[in-house]
């Protein structure tokens, strides 16, 4: 591969910036069908009735039920359609209870908490309706179980860590730790972590541990997916989980458009880094 092709990557021309946009473009309009899909509703409707549990709270949960998925409480999992099963053993959390008074002024107001135990039931615990689950999509093939190397052999040329661990928090497929550090969830299919991978290294690139607090949720993940997309756009490396996992994060045409600097930029960098790989799984033309 000779300079200038190196050059263009690590300072996108206008040919290859057309490229990245025509990939976003075409992502939006993925997202934007998966965001309207009857699947993606039904589960955010039933995500609803989760709570999202106070630090304290979540490590109390950890304590009792360390396999624990989704908890809820008794009267919760009835109204999902699920029963506790008779003689589960109950999670204690803390719930706060208000004391209401009077202020100096004698407004009506809350004065204090007062916090008593309650309890929650993991998933394993209920019987009843299935929960609704979205759709993953397996990308598997000898050829994905190479290109997962190279692409690791990359990574850790470019001062990266890739580790593969049986279990991560929250069931992620991927974690990236914000210090250079990454974990892979083992058994997954080659092509898909191959995806995940590429997510991670986007967000070890742009989004480091001292910086991820000047940025939401929303806007870390939208750029290591719409980056992750376009690696594997690039790579010829099927994604089709990505649109749905943005609609997830309630990303839409409009955020990528907020993003599309950064999701430029990121690409470009990190095409440059793994640029044999792509020349490698080019389709000819």
């Amino acid at each position: 591969m000779n300079t200038e092709t190196t050059e263009k990557r690590a300072n996108p021309t206008a040919d290859n910036l057309a490229k990245i946009d025509a990939w976003i473009q075409r992502l939006a309009d993925e997202t934007d069908q998966a965001a309207q899909g009857a699947e993606l509703t039904r589960y955010l409707t039933t995500l609803s009735h989760f709570y999202t549990y106070s630090t304290h709270n979540c490590a109390l949960i950890a304590m009792q039920h360390p396999d624990a998925t989704r908890v809820a409480g008794y009267r919760a999992w009835q109204g999902m359609g699920r029963q506790v099963k008779k003689g589960a053993k109950g999670i204690a959390i803390l719930c706060p209870t208000p004391i209401k008074g009077k202020t100096d002024a004698g407004d009506d107001a809350v004065i204090a908490l007062r916090f008593r135990t309650g309890y929650v039931f993991d998933a394993t615990d209920t019987d009843g309706a299935d929960l609704p689950a979205l759709t993953v999509h397996a990308v598997a093939g000898d050829h994905y179980d190479v290109l997962l190397r190279q692409l690791i052999e990359s990574a850790e040329r470019g001062g990266l860590s890739v580790t593969f661990k049986d279990r991560l928090v929250q069931d992620a497929n991927g974690v990236s730790y914000g210090d250079g550090r990454i974990a892979l969830k083992q058994g997954n299919p080659a092509g898909n972590l191959c995806k995940t991978l590429c997510h991670e290294i986007a967000h070890e690139r742009m989004h480091r541990a001292e910086e991820r607090c000047t940025f939401t949720t929303q806007q870390v993940e939208c750029q290591a997916e719409a980056v992750a997309y376009c690696l594997c756009a690039a790579l010829n490396v099927p994604t089709p989980n990505s649109p749905t996992y943005l609609a997830l994060y309630r990303v839409s045409r409009a955020t990528l458009a907020a993003n599309i600097d950064a999701i430029r930029a990121g690409v470009a960098a990190i095409m440059d880094e793994i640029a044999p790989l792509i020349d490698a799984t080019a389709t000819p033309a």
